[in-house]
Formats: C-alpha cells, structure tokens, sequence
C-alpha cells in the first residue's frame, strides 16, 4: 500500500492550510506595534572634537 506518499499528502495539505490560516489570521485594519527605538530620544547636542595644536 502507498501510505508513505499519503501520509505526505496530507503532511503538506495541512502545512498549505495552516500557512493560510496564519494570513487570514492576521487583521490588516490593526497597525503593526512600532518597536521602542534603541537611542533615546531626548535630543543631545554632540560634543565638539579638540582639534590639535597647530605646529
């Protein structure tokens, strides 16, 4: 008997409908959560450079 390819029928079937259900899942009205920046946010004023003596 082919049980081997019909276990791996419905081995991909199932991998085909969860992968649909995971996009239909998903509600497009939602925004996506922005991640928190890394950096904060508060502006900072770089400091200048010492530039070196003149020879």
């Amino acid at each position: 008997m082919a049980i081997r390819p019909l276990l791996f029928g419905i081995l991909f079937i199932a991998v085909f409908v969860a992968i649909v259900l995971s996009i239909i899942w998903v509600d497009p009205t939602q925004p996506t959560r922005q991640p928190d920046p890394l950096a904060p946010t508060t502006p900072t004023t770089p400091t200048p450079t010492p530039t070196p003596p003149a020879q």
